[in-house]
């Protein structure tokens, strides 16, 4: 319940924008924080679980010994309204709401007019819905209640005035989207403001040429609109999410039920350890080897262009994950070098999470561990700034909890590291390219960037599919019991439930959709090219797919078509 009312996980954004120290006390034996909840409690300085719901003098006691340590330290003071005068200001204007309907209301001061105008024009030429109300006026009207996304002109005019606190209350109980656009130049929320807009991906904006001007490979404005056009489409709130899966759930084990003769079926025991990482799994990478000419290949492609991507639906129709092969973890100074990487590896048809291309949107706490969650690999660009950077360390220690591979570009010598962060990469592979140059180069034959790519597709094919316990404990009942009652339809049927994939060797069942991968063209070379997937440029035939599909146990031959010399999965 923690993790779906809004207002505490305002709350615990907050505190991590502010650096404050958390305790996490997990309440709920077989619930697995994930999202922002996730990967910031992954930093807490002390982790208790409660078992049965007993509080001990044990844990009392630890408690009060962890409290008395942080006293100590400075406490990084901030301005603070006092709540009362709150109250009173907002009693103090009668913000008058109007039935306009909206898509985007852009809502400002006198003090951001400018920029508001500016993206209201833009907006209206890409055909969006959009009005912009100021709310200095006196007479201002505010249609915060008929929007669908809401994008406020942030400055320290819009901090103190009073119908822009009362318009933002309204828009928190209505759970709208809130796309912040930063006009003030060295100027940062504090206050009721700051915990209202915490965590939240925001867009600097402060003069008539700057949303125009390139940012690397786009515009302010474009990413501004991308993440509104997002913003606009339908997502239900985890609680509606889970309520639409307990009915399906209801209806699915109501149908098991009738076909067996004794209920309830044979229930197994499942408990999850929230303070224990995962572990992932670690295989040996094979020695890269061409003997024939295989040559560095490397495109560049824009975002200028971009559309916001429709979502991926799940069985129950609603928005869900999506599985990635990696999720690339940086820090900023390296985001030219990143985005070249990036560029290779989306012409090799690695499916990547990178957070200049759409993937941070909304909460950047919510995105950066939707990252580690659908990734099976991690792969780090390593810097001396990477390790002293609080958010990149966050990332870096969600995806050690979770479980996840590993694969180190190191872009710097002589880095060093925590002893924990070393034990979390000991064993995976690791290189260095202290330029874009040094991924050119071959190893034995094969040039670097493809190496590492080849490694990264054999660790995510290793890697188990990721468990999400998303719910609350009625949710994740109902999943264990449909889990336990098809386990008896097959007991009693005699037959065993699980198949193994002949491509990936994963364990699946007739209820397994997705989780595996074919190639997507064919298989060439060998007499004057190093033989490859022209898809993807993997040099084994019996490679990992880049495809995403469906598992089958299907007996697969790999046949030649004798027109051309090339070579295929039959079936792919």
């Amino acid at each position: 319940m923690y993790q779906q009312t809004t207002f505490c996980m305002e709350t615990i954004n907050y505190a991590k924008d502010v650096h404050k120290p958390i305790v996490a006390i997990y309440t709920e034996s077989n619930f697995q924080t994930y999202g922002a909840l996730g990967v910031i409690s992954s930093s807490a300085i002390q982790s208790i679980v409660l078992e049965n719901d007993d509080i001990s003098e044990n844990i009392i006691e630890q408690l009060s010994n962890t409290i008395s340590s942080q006293e100590n330290k400075k406490n990084n003071g901030k301005n603070v309204t006092d709540p009362e005068k709150m109250k009173t200001d907002n009693n103090s204007r009668n913000l008058i709401y109007n039935d306009k309907p909206c898509t985007v209301l852009i809502c400002s001061t006198d003090e951001g007019l400018p920029v508001a105008n500016l993206i209201y024009n833009e907006f209206s030429a890409k055909n969006l819905n959009t009005i912009v109300e100021n709310l200095s006026d006196a007479n201002a009207t505010c249609s915060v209640r008929q929007c669908t996304v809401i994008v406020p002109i942030l400055s320290a005019e819009f901090e103190k005035n009073p119908a822009c606190r009362i318009a933002f209350e309204e828009a928190r109980l209505l759970q709208k989207p809130i796309i912040p656009v930063m006009s003030a130049i060295d100027w940062k929320p504090q206050d009721w403001l700051g915990i209202t807009v915490a965590g939240a991906t925001y867009f600097r904006i402060n003069t008539q040429v700057s949303p125009y001007e390139p940012l690397y490979d786009s515009n302010r404005i474009t990413d501004l609109r991308v993440a509104v056009e997002i913003a606009c489409q339908p997502r239900p709130s985890q609680a509606e999410r889970e309520q639409t899966e307990m009915k399906v759930l209801k209806e699915k084990i109501e149908e098991c039920k009738s076909k067996l003769q004794i209920w309830p079926p044979l229930r197994k025991v499942r408990t999850i350890n929230s303070t224990t990482d995962r572990q992932p799994v670690r295989v040996t990478i094979a020695e890269p080897n061409a003997t024939l000419a295989f040559n560095h290949i490397h495109h560049s492609i824009t975002r200028m262009d971009l559309k916001a991507p429709p979502p991926i639906l799940d069985e129950y129709g609603l928005p869900k994950r999506v599985q990635l092969d990696c999720m690339i973890s940086y820090q900023w100074d390296n985001q030219t070098f990143v985005r070249t990487v990036y560029e290779d590896m989306l012409m090799r048809e690695v499916k990547a999470w990178f957070d200049i291309w759409g993937s941070m949107q909304g909460n950047i706490n919510d995105a950066m561990a939707t990252g580690v969650e659908c990734a099976k690999v991690m792969l780090v660009f390593l810097s001396k700034s990477y390790v002293e950077s609080t958010n990149c360390q966050l990332g870096f220690r969600y995806a050690v909890k979770r479980g996840k591979a590993f694969v180190i570009i190191r872009t710097q010598p002589n880095i060093q590291m925590e002893q924990w962060m070393l034990e979390a990469i000991e064993g995976f592979p690791q290189y260095n390219a202290f330029s874009y140059d040094d991924l050119t180069t071959p190893i034995n034959g094969v040039p670097t960037i493809d190496v590492i790519v080849q490694a990264i597709r054999t660790l995510a094919h290793a890697q188990p599919t990721e468990t999400v316990d998303d719910g609350s404990a009625e949710l994740f009942e109902l999943r264990s019991l449909l889990d336990d009652a098809r386990d008896a339809l097959y007991n009693d049927a005699g037959q065993n439930r699980y198949k193994t994939c002949t491509r990936c060797n994963q364990q699946f069942d007739e209820f397994t959709k997705g989780g595996c991968k074919k190639h997507l063209a064919y298989y060439m070379g060998g007499d004057l090219l190093e033989g490859r997937w022209v898809c993807c440029r993997q040099q084994a035939n019996d490679s990992p797919g880049c495809e995403p599909c469906d598992h089958t146990d299907a007996v697969r031959i790999y046949t030649e078509n004798p027109d051309y010399g090339t070579w295929t999965w039959e079936p792919a």
